[in-house]
């Protein structure tokens, strides 16, 4: 006999027992709750529009784009020493080039190396040099500052530069961008706003006493609510730079919460754990604090997987996919961002660091966006079945997009290379515009498979209707009965789009149906949606019928010998555009598989009814033979 033990994942020695799943927010918790997420929500309004408002008003904010800008030259916050680039012409005529080394500032000497990031600067608050050097980086008055620099030959040389705005202004007009447009170039996520607040007010308001779509939504507006431009707002109303921090990193532990806890609040002690690590992340600062987080990041998408591959239940598969799109696309936004802004302290340009600067803001805003509106959907349950869609056009464009710039590069750089061989020139142009040219060629053939792939990969029930369908029913013309086959079309369509119910009208009559009875297709079509569904293939509003595909023998303009009614899938939503072109594409060879079907049980019908007519003439033959045989025996006897 066995017992029935408690399981070691949701009870301890002592016999404290995990509910199976986080309960939902109580009254008491749901109005405290709720009050903490209004107060987040108005601050993600009034912090970005005031904050905003500040950074394109007041153009001294400008000079924080480029550090040292102020004093006509770029530097990096890992070495203020090391001038990267000049910014406008003045610091160029006063003697400063790229590369030189500034080892004096007031005559008074800078260490070898000098990091100005914000440990830097608090553990050297009383040092002379960071004193000195501050005042060139940070300080507001315009001066005359007498530097001391190291070409990198190694001479000395004595400079003397003006601190002000009008170096950043200068720069920024011999690049042909208005002074105003700096203060928006890395801003460029405050686009993204209106959206992820509207998300959050959905992922709150519609089940307001869920515990994982709260805790997700109040994630979005912290972090709006702590980063640029609203720590502008914060710091003019007093609020310490830690406490912005901290709102920004508690952010970033409820978003980790919510997504270990997704989509039902599943628990378990190993989910506890976890959770139990992230407040860390509030102590934590820099590549220590991005690594922690990345970390997390991808034990989440570890968790989904697995829940993915152990649920049976299509909606919550479909769920677990659209968070993982929303997810895995988070990652790598984020981490194109977060290149970014480490690789804009290596740029050799002005212009070149705005680009890297507007690069970092858009990925960052994209990574947000694209990863509320994976969260926005999974737990809505709206237009669920079209995750693989859109993760198979995501990766056809990261591919294609891959595929073609490692055609570029790799033309390029060879036939650069050749002609370097041949000549000993670098300076020609050709093989850039044939690998320009090259690139353009193979964009085709590179989509073309890349499709076929993701296709087979993340579309497999509409690449099996696409290419299963056509073949059975050519298979099934020559043996099976037209019921048999028309059963075995819907069964596909219903696995191919996912729909609730199917129908199939041939020479006017419903031959078969799925899910439904004939009786309610025939009401159907005595409705209003009903009057157009010979002309229109798709009707939104109609939520039996959406999807009318009618049957047409050749491409000729015939007419229908029947119609395919498709219904919604099981989120009330109706088959994608790409599900529509998949159902038109087939409609041909089921249209003249029903055709041939139909002469051939017609052509079988005759031979069936001339054969038992034969058989009635032969079976009349004979009895007309065998009476006359028994009337001629007794005149034999």
């Amino acid at each position: 006999m066995q017992l029935a033990l408690p399981r070691r994942d949701r009870a301890l020695r002592g016999g404290f027992r995990l509910p199976p799943v986080v309960p939902p927010f109580n009254t008491l918790n749901h109005r405290l709750f709720t009050t903490l997420w209004l107060f987040a929500f108005l601050l993600a309004i009034v912090g970005p529009v005031v904050g905003f408002y500040y950074r394109y008003t007041e153009p001294a904010n400008n000079s924080q784009l480029l550090l040292g800008s102020r004093a006509g030259f770029a530097v990096s916050p890992r070495d203020a020493t090391l001038v990267r680039f000049t910014v406008g012409p003045e610091a160029e005529t006063a003697g400063i080039v790229a590369g030189d080394h500034i080892v004096a500032v007031y005559g008074l000497p800078l260490p070898k190396t000098m990091p100005v990031t914000e440990e830097a600067l608090a553990a050297h608050a009383n040092d002379p040099a960071y004193i000195a050097m501050g005042n060139v980086l940070f300080g507001t008055d315009e001066s005359e500052v007498p530097l001391t620099v190291r070409d990198p030959d190694g001479h000395v040389r004595d400079v003397t530069v003006t601190t002000g705005e009008h170096h950043i202004v200068a720069g920024a007009k011999r690049l042909g961008v208005s002074p105003r447009w700096l203060s928006f170039i890395d801003l460029l996520q405050v686009l993204f706003y209106p959206f992820l607040l509207w998300a959050a007010w959905l992922l709150h308001r519609r089940n307001s006493r869920d515990v994982v779509s709260s805790l997700l939504s109040l994630a979005v507006l912290l972090n709006i609510a702590a980063e640029q431009p609203s720590s502008v707002f914060l710091a003019t109303m007093g609020i310490p730079r830690p406490v912005n921090v901290a709102m920004y990193d508690l952010g970033n532990v409820l978003l980790l919460t919510g997504i270990l806890l997704f989509p039902h609040g599943n628990l378990s002690w190993r989910v506890v754990g976890l959770i139990a690590c992230l407040p860390l992340l509030m102590f934590l600062h820099g590549q220590v604090y991005q690594s922690y987080f990345i970390c997390f990041m991808i034990i989440g998408v570890l968790a989904m997987i697995r829940r993915l591959r152990q649920t049976d239940s299509s909606e919550q598969r479909q769920q677990i996919r659209w968070a993982l799109f929303g997810i895995s696309a988070y990652a790598v936004l984020r981490c194109i961002s977060i290149v970014c802004d480490y690789l804009k302290w290596s740029t050799d340009s002005f212009g070149h660091q705005l680009l890297v600067e507007m690069s970092a803001g858009i990925s960052f805003a994209l990574a947000v966006l694209v990863l509320q509106i994976g969260l926005l959907i999974a737990l809505l349950r709206y237009r669920l079945y079209d995750a693989e869609v859109v993760i198979g056009r995501s990766v056809n464009f990261a591919v294609v997009t891959l595929g073609v710039a490692a055609v570029f590069a790799g033309a390029g750089d060879a036939l650069k290379q050749i002609v370097y061989n041949y000549s000993g020139n670098t300076n020609n142009e050709g093989p850039i515009i044939f690998a320009a040219a090259l690139a353009t060629i193979m964009v085709n053939p590179i989509q073309e498979r890349v499709q076929r792939w993701s296709e087979r990969r993340f579309q497999k029930n509409l690449f099996l209707l696409r290419e299963d369908l056509p073949g059975n029913v050519r298979d099934m013309r020559e043996t099976a009965s037209l019921g048999e086959m028309l059963e075995e079309i819907l069964a596909q369509v219903d696995r191919g789009v996912r729909s609730v119910r199917a129908a199939m009208i041939v020479n006017g009559c419903v031959l078969s149906v799925r899910n439904l009875a004939v009786e309610e297709v025939e009401a159907w079509r005595t409705s209003v949606f009903a009057r157009d569904y010979k002309s229109d293939i798709c009707e939104p509003s109609d939520r039996q019928f959406p999807i009318r595909v009618p049957l047409i023998p050749s491409s000729d303009k015939e007419e229908p010998i029947g119609y395919l009614l498709v219904g919604p899938r099981p989120d009330g939503s109706i088959p994608s555009r790409e599900e529509q072109k998949a159902l038109k594409e087939v409609s041909e060879d089921i249209a003249r598989a029903i055709r041939t079907v139909i002469k051939r049980e017609a052509r079988e019908g005759e031979i069936a009814e001339l054969i038992a007519d034969n058989s009635r003439r032969i079976e009349a033959l004979e009895t007309l033979i065998g009476t006359a045989n028994r009337k001629r025996a007794p005149r034999s006897a």
